[in-house]
């Protein structure tokens, strides 16, 4: 009975013991940041590129959002042109024809276009000449201002083919 009565007390200061507090997660918490910070210190950013993000380039005044795609569009509508204005990025191919079909009820010529990496963009326009493909960008911004452009960022990307 002894040995019961004592296997219970050490179980019960056992169990109390090992209680998580708040001031042990918000030790763990400072390390962790701790150690976030020195890395991110330890690594210098400036001059780093992402190969895979849209490039900014000021043409004539307005800063526009340049990447380099092979497109494929299986909707048996005209090819696409060399300029297409992307407007948003899936990686499931029904939330890009479902954006696509909003915007095309709304008169755009949008269509959804894959891209070798199992992506799938939002075309909402597709041009010949930067002049024509500025123009929409701003026409776009401004008939859609709180456009969302999912996955690019906030801003329109151009693809060139």
């Amino acid at each position: 009975m002894k040995k019961i009565l004592l296997l219970a007390a050490v179980a019960a200061i056992a169990l109390v013991s090992c209680k998580p507090t708040e001031r042990n997660y918000r030790e763990a918490y400072d390390v962790a940041v701790g150690k976030r910070e020195k890395v991110s210190e330890s690594l210098a950013a400036d001059g780093l590129i992402s190969e895979d993000a849209p490039r900014g380039k000021v043409v004539d005044g307005d800063t526009l959002y340049f990447v380099n795609e092979i497109l494929r569009v299986d909707d048996g509508v005209s090819p696409l042109k060399q300029l297409n204005v992307a407007v948003a990025v899936f990686k499931m191919n029904t939330n890009a024809r479902a954006g696509a079909s909003m915007l095309s009820e709304k008169g755009y010529d949008a269509r959804a276009a894959r891209a070798l990496e199992d992506k799938w963009y939002i075309i909402a326009g597709s041009f010949d000449s930067m002049d024509d493909t500025r123009a929409f960008i701003a026409r776009f911004r401004k008939e859609n201002p709180s456009y969302p452009y999912i996955g690019l960022g906030g801003n329109p990307v151009i693809i060139r083919r």
